[in-house]
């Protein structure tokens, strides 16, 4: 009697393990890219995006993250997601390498940022590839219109911009219009895709008394054609040398150290990438999916980089802000 129980139970539980196998297999498969120097609240908020579109990992999706190389041979990562063979990419860095890799294959593909190659005018797909415009219209000359509150310029300063051309999320032309538009002299432009021209250029900089901002793009690599690590190499570098107030168009940088930001509200993005997954996950061919503008700014700022800079934030500048950090690591921050 005991054996027969035994043997009941037993083929109770491979029925079971067959039964979840069968369920596993039916599951849709969604693969993360997120590159590997991102910032960990960015990647954070891209996962929480999916959980609140209702796609949770082993319940009804199965999600697989994969770190892409921010330089370097992809050839690893495409046979990796060939190998998965998933239904949609989430694509997180929006590393134009990388997106142009994705753009050769037949998989659909979100993306968080950097989607405007990929569209067309109309903002429609041009081939498997959606996903969030990199800024809001305008974002780049309304975030320069914030900086004026924050770091008001001496008369007869100027400003330089230093460019990332091989990178550009920041666009020479948008930058250069937008000062124009607010009557900002721009003093030089300089091409600082290479780490360490970026830094010399800010070395430079910062000893002229001419100069009142230096505004910047990130460069994505070292002169021996190498990567760096943003987190553990830039930020670091850029809170201890940059001596000139900048202003980003995204809120982790500025938790990093940026001065501040007009940009982006990154959660909010995890969201509306989310809901972009779901949909394609629920059938719709990704090329009827148009392109989306982030739905929300957010104003940020870190008081700990203006005590550094001899900077007070103003009473009206600080109603303004939706978040305010006083550290370098996230703990100390007030959300409005």
């Amino acid at each position: 009697m005991k054996r027969m129980v035994r043997i009941s139970v037993l083929l109770v539980v491979l029925i079971g393990v067959f039964a979840n196998a069968g369920f596993a297999a039916e599951l849709k498969k969604i693969v993360v890219l997120d590159v590997e120097d991102t910032n960990t609240m960015v990647t954070e908020q891209m996962f929480n995006g999916l959980k609140q579109a209702g796609l949770i990992d082993q319940h009804n999706v199965i999600i697989t993250q994969i770190p892409v190389p921010s330089q370097g041979d992809l050839t690893p990562v495409l046979a990796r997601i060939q190998e998965i063979t998933p239904d949609v990419i989430l694509e997180i860095s929006g590393l134009g390498n990388t997106l142009a890799a994705l753009n050769t294959l037949s998989i659909p593909v979100i993306t968080r940022v950097n989607v405007e190659p990929f569209v067309g005018a109309d903002g429609m797909p041009t081939a498997n590839i959606t996903g969030l415009y990199t800024n809001l219209p305008d974002m780049v000359y309304n975030s320069y219109k914030f900086l004026q509150k924050v770091a008001p310029l001496k008369p007869g300063q100027q400003v330089v911009f230093l460019d990332n051309p091989e990178f550009p999320i920041l666009p020479k032309a948008t930058v250069v219009d937008a000062l124009q538009r607010l009557q900002i002299p721009l003093k030089a432009v300089v091409n600082a895709a290479v780490y360490e021209d970026w830094q010399q250029a800010i070395l430079h900089y910062n000893d002229d008394p001419d100069v009142g901002w230096i505004l910047r793009s990130s460069p994505r690599r070292k002169r021996d054609g190498s990567a760096f690590n943003t987190l553990t190499e830039l930020y670091p570098w850029e809170r201890e040398h940059l001596k000139k107030p900048t202003v980003t168009q995204w809120e982790f940088p500025v938790q990093a150290g940026t001065l501040c930001a007009f940009g982006i509200d990154t959660a909010e993005v995890g969201a509306q990438c989310g809901r972009m997954v779901a949909r394609v996950l629920q059938g719709e061919d990704v090329r009827t999916i148009k392109a989306e503008y982030p739905n929300k700014v957010s104003i940020a700022l870190n008081r700990k980089t203006a005590t550094n800079l001899g900077i007070v934030f103003s009473m009206d500048v600080l109603k303004l802000a939706n978040v305010i950090y006083d550290d370098y690591e996230g703990k100390q921050v007030i959300r409005k």
